[in-house]
């Protein structure tokens, strides 16, 4: 043996092993599974491990259209840069991750992903509950409701209800926003215009959920969105009116967000922000209805505000504050201003 093979042998046996704070952490990361069939996942996914934070409360809805910058910025700062999970069933798997770290550039979430359910049915996918459970905030995207509502497995669901447990933020747009309230219109018979709800409130197309992942802050409220460009408020007060009846409990409360307008909830406040001269509406609807099969909607106790950029003020929503109150009714299919009388 060599002289220097010696000396490498001695040190080997005598010297012991070198100490563990030299060694470099080879432990493997603690990584979701990859996901099966009907899931497609995509964005900024980091280093996989997962990035525990303490989030801030948040909710943010949206209306439709363009995404409202200064609300989408808000959502993201909520995750504390932790982890950030966008659910769709169709759509790019990239768009948002691009927008929520590119685009607004206040701050870098560890994570940014995009779970496409192409298959709806394949919610429960252990890939997908996996990177739920890890979010610091969940956005759901636009679409149509009915394949979160309806398709979306159970699992799925309680991982969304969950979120709201763990103080994470919540946000969606349009659809996203629709599924997020107490009561929502699910799409499942496809959409229905104003006149036709109007003329028959209970024809099977107002076809009403209640979430099991509905957030705490919109309890008693059902959300519409693309409310004016849709021209949607008759089909919002019919929704109310069939939400006021199966709850058996009064008021309810709608909220028509435009095209571009965001309401953004925290510790019990709210404030409007829009990229236009698009606004919030608020109803509060506390009967009597007339619902029968085939007859028009009559409608009373209802009453409108509209809350325009800028908006601030208490949540939940108090009508009885504002100074901008409109009183109105429905009369044989017919939204009339003022009380009835």
């Amino acid at each position: 043996m060599s002289r220097i093979g010696a000396v490498l042998l001695f040190c080997l046996t005598a010297c012991g092993a070198p100490p563990t704070d030299l060694i470099p952490d080879e432990r493997p990361v603690d990584r979701c599974p990859d996901p099966g069939a009907g899931i497609e996942i995509g964005g900024f996914t980091g280093t996989g491990a997962d990035t525990p934070r303490r989030p801030l409360r948040r909710i943010v809805l949206m209306g439709g259209g363009r995404e409202e910058d200064a609300a989408a910025r808000w959502f993201v700062e909520a995750a504390l840069t932790g982890d950030i999970v966008v659910l769709r069933v169709s759509g790019s798997l990239t768009s948002y991750p691009d927008y929520f770290i590119g685009h607004l550039a206040s701050v870098t979430p560890a994570t940014v992903i995009t779970i496409r359910t192409s298959s709806p049915e394949a919610g429960a996918d252990p890939a997908v509950l996996c990177r739920v459970a890890r979010a610091e905030a969940v956005w759901l995207a636009g679409g149509n409701q009915w394949d979160y509502l309806g398709r979306w497995p159970t699992a799925l669901h309680e991982a969304l209800a969950a979120v709201a447990e763990r103080d994470g933020a919540m946000g969606g747009i349009s659809a996203g926003a629709v599924s997020l309230g107490e009561a929502a219109f699910d799409a499942q018979f496809g959409t229905i215009a104003s006149g036709d709800a109007l003329a028959n409130p209970l024809r099977r197309e107002v076809s009403l959920s209640r979430p099991v992942f509905a957030q705490p802050e919109l309890d008693g409220v059902l959300v519409d969105s693309h409310f004016t460009e849709r021209k949607r408020e008759g089909r919002l007060l019919v929704f109310l009116a069939r939400f006021l009846a199966e709850r058996g409990e009064d008021p309810v409360v709608g909220l028509g967000l435009d095209e571009g307008v965001a309401l953004m909830i925290e510790a019990g406040s709210y404030e409007v922000t829009s990229r236009g001269a698009g606004a919030a509406w608020m109803y509060e609807v506390a009967g009597p209805s007339l619902l029968l099969p085939g007859v028009p909607l009559s409608l009373d106790g209802i009453r409108r505000v509209r809350l325009p950029a800028g908006s601030v003020g208490p949540w939940p929503f108090s009508f009885d504050a504002s100074g901008d109150v409109r009183v109105m009714h429905v009369a044989d299919g017919v939204v009339i201003a003022g009380p009835r009388g």
